[in-house]
């Protein structure tokens, strides 16, 4: 039993889920962008480094932008991991450094090669029947893992910045990239359309799982893949459909110090 109401929890969401949220978020990067396939780049480097300083996070997603330039899709099928290291190099961000940013790139490349867009890639291994995203997720990660440049030489660095849910990880940036593509706006993006909403895992970060324990949507101590889905579980007897929604009434509550 929750210690929170459905009334509170939609009035936090109409509160924080508007464009003003969008300029001091990494989602503002993908927004700048028009194209399917920019906005899905843009979308998936922007969440992956979405971890740590919100400062640093946007002055480091500034820094790639930058090179990556007003046609993220170009710049991306035409890399050369032998021929342009030089663009990244001396990038380090916290556990990231130019040599895992250079395999991120690398693997969007070889993405692109093989599918038309992200969207299609994350379907070749999407389960519709599952109750929500996990397997589908996993597979995913799995594809990427094997577009790798060296294999199992160098998942091991990769894995911080593409984890999987099949080691229990809560895989929030994964999980933050599948909600803007999927859900509908004015925040997130909704530029996937094959499946539906109420297949997401809550973003998992410090200020969700913090909140959601205080308002008791989990007494789980692990912030671990079970936790995120007994969060996202527990919010869908406010909204079916939409549980992740509440994502905003959350964090919200969490970044403001109202919970």
């Amino acid at each position: 039993m929750t210690k929170i109401d459905k009334t509170y929890l939609d009035e936090l969401v109409e509160r924080f889920e508007t464009p003003d949220f969008i300029k001091d978020d990494p989602v503002q990067f993908p927004h700048g962008y028009k194209n399917k396939r920019d906005i899905e780049i843009s979308a998936f480097i922007s969440s992956a480094f979405a971890y740590g300083n919100r400062k640093k996070i946007i002055e480091n997603l500034e820094f790639i932008h930058k090179i990556l330039g007003e046609n993220p899709y170009e710049f991306i099928v035409n890399f050369n991991i032998d021929r342009d290291v030089e663009f990244f190099k001396g990038f380090y961000y916290r556990f990231t450094g130019e040599k895992e940013l250079i395999y991120l790139i690398h693997v969007l490349s070889q993405v692109y090669k093989n599918f038309d867009s992200l969207e299609d890639a994350f379907l070749e291994g999407y389960i519709s029947e599952d109750k929500n995203i996990k397997n589908s997720l996993t597979n995913f990660v799995n594809l990427l893992r094997n577009l790798l440049p060296c294999g199992e030489a160098c998942s091991k660095s990769f894995s911080h910045l593409i984890p999987s849910p099949e080691n229990g990880s809560a895989c929030k940036r994964l999980n933050l990239f599948l909600k803007w593509m999927i859900r509908k706006g004015p925040v997130d993006l909704h530029i996937w359309s094959k499946i539906s909403a109420n297949k997401l895992i809550i973003p998992l970060d410090v200020h969700v799982a913090r909140v959601s324990i205080t308002w008791g949507l989990t007494d789980r101590k692990a912030d671990d893949w079970k936790k995120a889905e007994e969060i996202t579980e527990n919010l869908k007897q406010f909204d079916l459909n939409d549980p992740v929604k509440y994502d905003f009434a959350i964090f919200g509550a969490g970044i403001t110090g109202i919970y």
